[in-house]
């Protein structure tokens, strides 16, 4: 069970990112432009957010603040927010726009790693939280933004 824990925790992100990019590679043209500035748009959205957050508000790891050890090693820092789960929140808020039901799979992925997390001692589910909703966040200005980009673009 550890060894499945760890690599939700680490490894999983690396699944959903392969998954988005085979997404990508089915799209069309005008498509896989569209997912790129999405993809990016919420990426770089996200990044502030979660900068803004982590400098607003510390949450020490649980294996700092409790007499727990983790189930694998991590920098005693700031928690808030995980970087992992926002990462892979980001990625399927990106396919969601554009396939409901992959978006959803990825979504479920995203929720297995900040669980994971949690269990692995490295986080507390406020981080967790946190992550999510920056990445739904960011979505809504990409959902505001990427036609306004893409028209641009084709001008």
């Amino acid at each position: 069970m550890r060894y499945i824990i760890l690599f939700v925790a680490e490894y999983a992100i690396i699944v959903a990112g392969l998954v988005a990019i085979l997404y990508w590679l089915t799209l069309d043209k005008t498509d896989k432009v569209r997912f790129a500035v999405f993809g990016l748009i919420v990426g770089l959205v996200g990044l502030v957010l979660m900068k803004v957050g982590a400098a607003m508000f510390y949450d020490p790891r649980p294996f700092v603040s409790y007499d727990v050890v983790p189930l694998f090693p991590h920098a005693p820092d700031n928690g808030f927010p995980s970087d992992h789960t926002a990462l892979a929140a980001v990625i399927a808020v990106t396919v969601f726009a554009f396939s409901r039901r992959l978006g959803f799979a990825l979504f479920v992925l995203a929720l297995a790693i900040g669980v994971a997390r949690i269990i692995g001692h490295v986080h507390s589910p406020i981080d967790i939280l946190g992550s999510i909703v920056f990445a739904f966040v960011a979505g809504a200005v990409a959902y505001y933004l990427t036609p306004k980009l893409t028209k641009r673009l084709k001008a």
